[in-house]
């Protein structure tokens, strides 16, 4: 499905990628940062960035589509692409280090596995750094498809 009553439905489902992705990470980063705050959230953020994660293959799929039914081929068409096929990597980035994060924080899983504290300490560090890794890259290539994007449609 390409067109909701003939209206394309890529603008429509990236407008929600443009909103979940940064909202997802700056989740990630309060729950990176504020232990508290990670506590209080729970699978918040990494829920968030499935959400994420789930919408942005459609959004990209719905594109393609929208772009081959309006027989769309330019420079600017082909950079948005390229930018739109790359935003996958960073939601699943995100995705993973928040649920890292979550999980490791979650006594049932460390006890489980059987972690030492300190094995525990270095894993919780390491997923604070990749999270707030993940969720800057993801910011940074949802903007940049979307910068893309917006010049391809509107020539700016």
């Amino acid at each position: 499905m390409d067109t909701i009553d003939g209206l394309p439905v890529h603008p429509l489902i990236v407008h929600l990628v443009v909103v979940i992705v940064p909202l997802a990470a700056l989740a990630v980063i309060v729950a990176a940062v504020w232990p508290r705050a990670r506590a209080w959230m729970g699978p918040m953020p990494a829920i968030l960035a499935l959400i994420g994660l789930i919408v942005t293959p459609i959004a990209t799929t719905a594109g393609e589509n929208l772009e081959h039914r309006l027989g769309l081929s330019s420079p600017a068409v082909e950079e948005h692409t390229s930018a739109g096929d790359v935003v996958i990597v960073g939601t699943g980035c995100l995705f993973g280090a928040a649920a890292l994060l979550y999980l490791i924080g979650l006594p049932l899983v460390t006890e489980r596995l059987k972690l030492s504290p300190s094995v525990v300490k270095a894993v919780d560090i390491v997923a604070r750094i990749l999270g707030a890794v993940a969720a800057i890259a993801a910011v940074y290539l949802v903007f940049q498809a979307g910068d893309t994007g917006a010049r391809a449609v509107w020539g700016a």
